[in-house]
């Protein structure tokens, strides 16, 4: 794992790591977020919905962790039965997103 000079250092990262993956959706419109381009196995609409379904579910071990209690990965059967297997379903709830 990387190690950071700095509490900004990561953050920085992060910011660039967010804006060039912003950028890959700049020149999608509306009108193509649904459309299957043959270069990714996923729509636009897809692919985003998966980084907000991690970015929840980490958010929800730390937050979780922060709070005291056991973290489980990827998540407890009782909460949505996510096996690493099936990990695609982590955007599922995401996929329908809209304006």
């Amino acid at each position: 794992m990387q190690k950071y000079e700095s509490k900004q250092a990561l953050i920085d990262e992060i910011r660039k790591a967010a804006e060039l993956f912003i950028k890959e959706f700049d020149g999608v419109s509306e009108t193509d977020k649904d459309v299957r381009y043959d270069e990714a196995d996923r729509t636009p609409q897809e692919i985003i919905a998966y980084q907000l379904g991690w970015m929840d579910l980490i958010r929800g071990w730390d937050n979780d962790e922060l709070a005291g209690k056991e973290v489980v990965t990827p998540a407890p059967p009782a909460a949505n039965g996510t096996k690493w297997a099936n990990c695609t379903r982590v955007s599922m709830k995401n996929t329908a997103v809209t304006p």
